[in-house]
């Protein structure tokens, strides 16, 4: 469970690629006891409520980070989205318009994903688990969208009106997040 929680959120990325479940779980007591023995300054019952809290905190900070980064990854999303739409009607095979992919995204787990999806792909030519582990490094709508979309599209053939309907979406996101960031903006000048 915890394996797949922090493949899924990118805790690799965000905290470094020396954690894992077993340094997750150390992580998360050491925060604990941290924010107990902090918190015992104002009693017991506030150091043992400051101390659970500080046990989800890792875990709190890193789906946090991971809603960031997919935010960041909607315009690389939308990009990829285009860019296979492009090549399918070009009459280029999807599995070869997805190991292509990855060449034009700079964000750097999209691209890693991507790249290694591609690999998958071409060494053992076997695309639902390849599909299925890309699917499992993120916690992404769009991305799970993606795999489903590319699933259909090999066995009816109609990717581009499919591909085109999620890229509209994603525009749509887009636009809602940077409405949000004005507004923000906006409280913040005010």
């Amino acid at each position: 469970y915890w394996d797949k929680f922090l493949q899924t959120n990118g805790a690799s990325y965000h905290y470094g690629n020396w954690i894992n479940p077993v340094s997750y779980m150390a992580l998360n007591i050491v925060v604990a006891l941290l924010v107990l023995v902090i918190g015992m300054n104002g009693g017991v019952f506030m150091g043992v409520v400051l101390g659970v809290l500080g046990f989800f905190l890792p875990g709190i900070l890193l789906e946090r980070m991971n809603k960031k980064d997919n935010e960041a990854m909607l315009t690389e999303l939308d990009l990829v989205y285009s860019a296979l739409s492009i090549q399918i009607r070009a009459g280029v095979y999807i599995t070869d318009a997805l190991a292509e992919c990855y060449s034009s995204v700079e964000n750097r787990r999209l691209r890693d994903a991507l790249q290694s999806l591609a690999s998958d792909i071409v060494m053992k030519s076997d695309l639902d688990n390849a599909l299925e582990r890309f699917q499992g490094k993120f916690n992404n709508r769009y991305i799970d969208s993606l795999c489903i979309t590319v699933l259909q599209a090999m066995e009816s053939g109609q990717a581009v009106e499919l591909l085109g309907d999620i890229a509209e979406q994603i525009k749509d996101m887009e636009l809602i997040i940077q409405h949000k960031k004005k507004e923000k903006l906006n409280r913040r000048v005010t």
